[in-house]
């Protein structure tokens, strides 16, 4: 991971940041927001103090959570005009309100995004981006191009159309001449004259080059861009941007998750191998590839698919009720709190994360490893990062059932197994770490502001009343 100077430890005594997500608790618990919030409160035992900003779909509020003060603002907030005749957009005034030395963006949404980002800079801010997600990166969101294999992530207009066109269900051919179209921009009266998916399709090749300007808008205008995995910073660096400016720091488990013990893997009424899933019930997250895998096998083998999310989709929550029908031995326990994530993992064997996806972290894994359960994980991203086969856990294909109908086999007939890997399965790494390598990062950036090693103690901005 990328060292931060050290000269910059003790640089400043009291600092203010406001953190920006475009979701958040309650309504929202994702890794996003379960980052944040430690990150929130690790950081105040550092003496810096945190505002959470965050977009919502109701109105303006304020209120606190896990100490922390938060503040929802409608996605119109950066809209010109929207200050009350203010010269500031409302958005704007939120975050000059909180009076911040720096600001944190961990988003790239409509609600938490450029814009964002951009009329912070224009307050004199100095900025950070968190990549929390591929899709600042990739128009799938996946990382994997054409849906078949993993992508470096170098945004190139044609190459990038072509995929984003066969996800949108296009005919390879078809996807093929479209990337070889002109950059049409079809807007207004040009995209009335085409049915909106045609606009769209025919437009890829300048939504492409949109996602590559915006990337590099995100540079421009960060001090610094933080890269949960590897994957991330070597996806960063393919688009041009300097190695020197991203910083690789990855997530933790909470607090919450020390000294916990996992299920023991004997003893009475144990007759099986309970295998978890904790995440959205989305196909991108897999749990389809769980049940597939589990069709391949006997109905007699002793294993249990305990599977905990809820999805958005009506078609793949109906599928996997369905499954959940035809075969006792998957359970689906709807959606668990994060307060109540530790029972669960410490209720399992084995946790299984088959994301058709990259994923950034994710902390579920870093959550498993601190309550020492090893892992299934897709052989992608930040997973694959984050399991060393054969040594905490198993590292199989996105794409095919057979290999994890085999690991889930021997979840189920070989404890010892089992206990060997669960034995390597060790905490790496504490919120603790996190927090001080953010605030090592924060220091040096208000450090390199005034053109000094070291700053004063005093806030660069005076403290509210």
């Amino acid at each position: 991971m990328t060292q931060v100077a050290g000269s910059y430890t003790n640089a400043i005594e009291r600092m203010r940041v406001v953190q920006c997500a475009g979701f958040y608790f309650p309504e929202s618990t994702g890794g996003t927001e379960v980052y944040v919030r430690d990150l929130v409160s690790v950081l105040g035992r550092d003496s810096i103090e945190s505002t959470i900003v965050s977009v919502t779909d109701g109105k303006y509020a304020t209120y606190t959570w896990n100490g922390a003060d938060v503040v929802r603002y409608p996605v119109d907030a950066t809209r010109t005009g929207a200050g009350g005749g203010s010269s500031r957009t409302k958005f704007q005034q939120i975050v000059e309100a909180a009076n911040p030395d720096l600001f944190h963006l961990h988003s790239w949404t409509s609600g938490a995004g450029l814009e964002h980002l951009r009329q912070v800079a224009e307050l004199g801010i100095p900025c950070v981006v968190t990549v929390h997600v591929a899709s600042p990166i990739c128009m799938r969101g996946t990382m994997l191009l054409y849906g078949e294999r993993p992508c470096d992530g170098r945004i190139d207009d044609r190459r990038c159309a072509r995929c984003w066109a066969l996800e949108r269900g296009l005919p390879a051919p078809a996807a093929w001449l479209l990337s070889y179209l002109p950059r049409w921009e079809l807007a207004g009266a040009g995209a009335s004259r085409v049915s909106r998916r045609a606009a769209t399709l025919l437009s890829a090749r300048a939504a492409a080059a949109r996602q590559a300007r915006h990337l590099r808008s995100m540079a421009q205008l960060s001090e610094r861009i933080v890269a949960p995995s590897e994957w991330v910073r070597s996806a960063l660096v393919e688009n041009g941007i300097s190695p020197s400016k991203v910083m690789v720091s990855g997530q933790s488990a909470s607090a919450a998750f020390f000294d916990r013990k996992a299920r023991p893997l004997q003893g009475p009424g144990r007759t099986e191998t309970v295998i978890g899933f904790l995440g959205r019930l989305e196909r991108y997250k897999g749990a389809g590839l769980l049940v597939q895998a589990l069709a391949l096998l006997p109905g007699d083998l002793p294993v249990q698919l305990r599977i905990a999310g809820i999805g958005a989709d009506p078609h793949f929550t109906s599928f996997m009720e369905a499954a959940s029908r035809k075969d006792s031995r998957i359970q689906l326990v709807g959606h668990v709190d994060h307060e109540r994530v530790p029972e669960f993992l410490g209720d399992i064997d084995v946790l299984a994360v088959p994301s058709q996806c990259f994923e950034t972290g994710p902390i579920v894994v870093q959550e498993a490893r601190a309550l020492g359960i090893p892992v299934m994980g897709a052989d992608l991203g930040g997973i694959s990062e984050r399991i060393e086969h054969g040594v905490d856990g198993w590292l199989l294909p996105f794409d095919d059932p057979r290999p994890w109908a085999e690991a889930i086999r021997v979840a189920a007939t070989d404890r010892a197994e089992v206990a060997r890997l669960s034995s390597n399965m060790r905490r790496t790494r504490s919120v603790v770490d996190v927090g001080a390598e953010m605030a090592a990062l924060y220091r040096e950036i208000l450090g390199r502001r005034v053109g000094t090693d070291q700053v004063d103690a005093t806030p660069s901005r005076s403290p509210s009343p």
